[in-house]
C-alpha cells in the first residue's frame, strides 16, 4: 500500500510490482489508487495529455498554432489510469494507423493507444506474468525513454509516453 501510495505522489519513481497470494486484494488496490490521482492541466484538445507548461509536446500539439495554443485555456482533468488487457494487441498498446480516417482525409492519420492514453498518469497490468515478451519489451521501452516510438509500413510516429508502470 504503500508503495502504491508513493507512486501516485511521484511518478517518476518509475513503477511498482504488487506480489502477494491469490484473493489478497492487491488488484483492489492498485484501481482504488484512480480515485487519488490527482488533476493535471492538459492542452484543450489534446489526445496525449499533453502539459501545456512543458517544452517538449506531441505531434499533435507541435502542429498548433503557437498563438492558438496560448489563447486555448488548458483543462483539468484526472491523471489516467489504464487498465492493460492481456489480450491487447501490439496496436492496442503502442497505437497504429487508422486506415478508415487515413482513407477518408487523404493523409496518413496516427490512432493512440494506450501508452499514448497513460502518459502523465498511471499504466495498470493485471498479471504482468502472463503478458507477451514483446508487449513487456514495448511497454519497458517506453518506460526508460519516456517515449513511444512507433513505426508501421514505412510511417515513423513518436510521441511522448512517461507513465507510472503498475504491475
Amino acid at each position: 500500500r504503500l508503495a502504491l501510495l508513493l507512486v501516485a505522489v511521484n511518478p517518476r519513481i518509475g513503477g511498482v510490482l504488487l506480489r502477494g497470494e491469490k484473493g489478497t486484494a492487491k488488484s483492489t488496490m492498485a484501481r482504488a489508487l484512480a480515485v487519488l490521482l490527482p488533476e493535471i492541466a492538459v492542452s484543450s484538445g489534446c489526445p496525449f495529455s499533453c502539459n501545456p507548461e512543458e517544452q517538449a509536446l506531441c505531434p499533435h500539439c507541435s502542429q498548433k498554432d503557437t498563438k492558438n495554443m496560448q489563447e486555448a485555456a488548458p483543462t483539468l482533468q484526472r491523471a489516467a489510469f489504464v487498465d492493460l488487457p492481456l489480450n491487447a494487441t501490439e496496436d492496442r498498446l503502442a497505437g497504429g494507423i487508422d486506415f478508415s480516417h487515413s482513407l477518408t482525409e487523404g493523409r496518413i492519420v496516427f490512432s493512440p493507444g494506450l501508452l499514448a492514453r497513460a502518459h502523465r498518469g498511471l499504466l495498470y497490468v493485471d498479471e504482468v506474468n502472463l503478458l507477451d515478451d514483446h508487449l513487456v519489451d514495448l511497454i519497458l521501452d517506453a518506460a526508460a525513454s519516456g517515449e513511444n516510438r512507433v513505426e508501421r509500413e514505412g510511417v515513423s510516429f513518436v510521441h511522448p509516453a512517461r507513465f507510472a508502470l503498475v504491475g
